[in-house]
């Protein structure tokens, strides 16, 4: 059966209750379980708990749904993983909804510092507790899905493991998937906020990550946010890469990067004529996300949240299993 565990932590990186988890990912990766996957989901900015509980009930109830409808020979991965859904707090929470909804927007850049020490703090401990508990001779790959500054977090525990130089067990492996990033372009380049992840983990690391040109969060507001920031020392890079792609020297950080477009209806998995991505996929929803048959409105934010889709999750099974 597929175990699922909802991860709250507060705004200090602090998991709530911190006392029980050790138990509780201890349980989860011993052979009663036979967990061989590792999957933990990040959401972004402006995300209460009860949104961050529906849109992880919807991701990983129709990703799942769609490898099994697909027939992918994947049975032990698909049907026995365990699932970490994280909840920080990304939108004001202790206050009227009318007053809330006045006050989320101005809070963009506690909560992109606050994403970080998400990652840092909470994600970490659990990725070490993790890689404790993992059984010796079992291969176990940890994958972490980030949205927007979920991606942030994501980036961040790991940059944490990579920089303090964690012993990573032999058989523990990583991928990570980052849908519309809300950090800026150059942020995995070496010396960079996340410059370790790459050339630390070096073969144990895959990469997704997902561009758009219709992304307007990050094509107009991202910029413009990183801009006006009094308290920032870095006005370099202010394009975001869930806009941009990674740059030039992130792709030339892996040996056999991939890019491709997304359109409506394909389905990846079992695809032929294409190999598969051995380290980094980049792929650019700007077709999909135009098409003509696409009735998503997202308003100001254009595409930002657009990810909910088939295509999507098809992309991702076939990076992480096809």
């Amino acid at each position: 059966m597929s175990h699922y565990i909802t991860l709250p932590i507060d705004a200090n990186g602090v998991i709530d209750p911190d006392e029980l988890i050790e138990d509780i990912i201890q349980r989860s990766m011993s052979a009663a379980f036979g967990t061989t996957n590792v999957f933990i989901y990040s959401h972004g900015w402006w995300t209460d708990a009860n949104s961050a509980l529906k849109q992880y009930n919807i991701a990983t109830t129709d990703f799942i749904y769609l490898i099994r409808q697909l027939g992918l020979p994947v049975q032990n991965l698909t049907m026995y993983p365990f699932l970490i859904g994280v909840h920080w707090p990304s939108a004001v929470e202790d206050a009227p909804e009318g007053i809330a909804k006045l006050l989320d927007p101005l809070t963009f850049y506690t909560m992109e510092k606050r994403a970080d020490d998400i990652g840092e703090e909470g994600v970490y401990a659990v990725l070490r507790l993790i890689m404790k508990y993992s059984p010796a001779g079992t291969n176990v790959r940890i994958t972490m899905f980030g949205h927007s500054f979920g991606c942030k977090v994501v980036c961040a525990a790991l940059q944490k493991l990579a920089a303090n130089n964690i012993a990573i067990p032999v058989n523990v492996s990583f991928a990570i998937v980052l849908l519309q990033a809300a950090f800026s372009t150059t942020r995995l380049d070496k010396g960079e906020l996340y410059g370790d992840v790459v050339p630390v983990l070096g073969n144990r690391l895959r990469v997704l990550i997902s561009r758009s040109d219709v992304d307007n969060a990050l094509r107009n507001a991202y910029p413009l946010a990183q801009m006006i920031d009094i308290f920032s020392r870095d006005k370099e890079a202010t394009t975001a890469l869930g806009f941009t792609g990674p740059s030039a020297a992130t792709l030339q950080s892996f040996q056999n990067p991939l890019q491709l477009d997304v359109k409506w209806g394909d389905r990846f998995l079992g695809r032929v004529g294409i190999a598969r991505p051995t380290d980094l996929l980049v792929a650019n929803l700007t077709p999909l996300q135009t098409d003509p048959r696409n009735t998503y409105h997202g308003g100001l934010a254009g595409h930002h949240s657009d990810i909910f889709r088939d295509e999507i999750y098809s992309l991702m099974g076939w990076f992480m299993f096809g």
